[in-house]
């Protein structure tokens, strides 16, 4: 099994969601107001640095991984410049 993590812009978050279900992943966890520094630049929620970032997670079989990593890749071409859409891949070894 994999875990795919996605750091996405709160505005995003429905899109990513509707992404994950359409490729037949329907588990899912999501943290809100995630804040962090990364290649696109600060999203602390302040007004110096604006905008808050959410984190979806999903476990999946070893199957499903490459689908849905390339599905995420295609959806980075709609985003605006500025905005960022990061996707990792963890190993996943055990689940109870």
């Amino acid at each position: 099994m994999k875990m795919i993590m996605v750091i996405c812009p709160d505005a995003r978050r429905d899109d990513i969601r509707a992404l994950i279900e359409k490729h037949d992943v329907h588990t899912f966890s999501e943290l809100k107001d995630v804040t962090g520094e990364g290649a696109t630049g600060k999203r602390m929620g302040t007004r110096v640095w604006p905008g808050k970032s959410t984190l979806i997670f999903t476990v999946l079989p070893d199957d499903k991984k490459d689908e849905l990593l390339a599905a995420l890749k295609t959806c980075t071409r709609d985003l605006y410049p500025g905005e960022g859409l990061r996707a990792f891949v963890l190993p996943v070894e055990e689940a109870i």
